[in-house]
């Protein structure tokens, strides 16, 4: 008999989780894609550091705790895993906690992409490789509180982690707006630049959008509401199947922290234009080809005289 793995981490039976975790298909070969360009995007910004050429400290450890979902998830759906009681719930606890930090990381990004827009003069003298990492380090702790809150409140368990979760998706919607308006104001900025900035906060509002947002409001309604899950279940799980894609969007970021990231934004921006001037001046030598046939033709209608003496002299 399986165990259920819920929101606030407890277990239980359910013949629609045991169907789920004996055909764990989708999220093995998810995994599979996942954990090899999670690595290789982990040396890649741990490159960009040891070249100093900036600091994606939070971005790091978003991986880092994607990373940790995945191993986690990968464990709980094993066999072997699933025969030791023991050790499910505390798979299951460290799966959400690890989602949870990544959470606060993506808030990081977005609030430190919001001071170098908002407030460049502060930014450049306060913001050190040191500074990140001692704020990574808080961040790690964070989650703590909220999950230390659930195992004490029995009765309460889905209010602290869903207070925990939600917390950071307005700081983000708060700092794209700021971000927008700085961007407005700053004139030394290039637009390639804005575009990058933009680019960069505009795919963590939009993963945590529609990857983790519905599955922490499906998840909470859920406690609150268990018959719910029953009458509705496909959307649940479509929603928990969503959410395994978001590594692979939070590992789009490294994109834009690369310094050539401007010149490859500019390659495919003249690899469009050279695309569209190609297949406009293609469609006008076209046009002035049937111009000019229509012309001749034009001209031998109306000089039929003309072309008989032609033929006439030719012969």
């Amino acid at each position: 008999m399986e165990q259920n793995i819920s929101f606030n981490g407890t277990t239980g039976v359910n013949n629609d989780t045991e169907r789920r975790i004996q055909f764990p298909l989708y999220f093995r070969i998810i995994s599979a894609i996942e954990i090899p360009v999670m690595i290789l995007t982990l040396v890649a910004l741990c490159a960009l550091i040891k070249s100093q050429r900036s600091a994606p400290v939070f971005v790091i450890h978003l991986i880092l705790s994607d990373f940790i979902q995945i191993i986690c998830k990968l464990m709980i759906t094993s066999e072997l895993i699933r025969e030791v009681d023991a050790i499910f719930p505390i798979l299951s606890v460290a799966h959400f906690y690890s989602m949870m930090v990544g959470l606060y990381f993506m808030a990081c990004v977005a609030f430190e992409r919001y001071l170098l827009v908002s407030h460049p003069i502060w930014y450049k003298f306060h913001h050190s490789l040191k500074v990140s990492c001692v704020i990574s380090v808080i961040v790690w702790f964070v989650p703590l509180i909220f999950v230390g809150l659930a195992v004490c409140l029995q009765d309460f368990k889905p209010l602290p982690l869903s207070i925990g979760y939600l917390i950071p998706y307005p700081i983000i919607i708060l700092c794209f707006v700021g971000t927008c308006h700085g961007l407005s104001h700053a004139i030394s900025l290039t637009s390639l630049k804005r575009k990058l900035i933009l680019g960069r906060l505009f795919l963590v509002l939009l993963t945590y959008t529609f990857l983790i947002l519905p599955y922490v409001i499906t998840s909470s309604i859920e406690e609150i509401f268990p018959k719910l899950k029953d009458s509705l279940p496909e959307v649940f799980y479509f929603l928990s199947d969503l959410l395994f894609l978001n590594p692979i969007a939070d590992c789009l970021l490294y994109l834009f922290m690369r310094p050539d990231a401007g010149d490859l934004m500019k390659s495919v921006c003249c690899c469009c234009r050279t695309d569209t001037h190609q297949n406009s001046t293609h469609s006008r030598d076209e046009h002035s080809r049937d111009s000019r046939a229509t012309f001749a033709c034009c001209v031998s209608v109306q000089n039929p005289a003309s072309h008989s003496q032609t033929a006439c002299s030719s012969v």
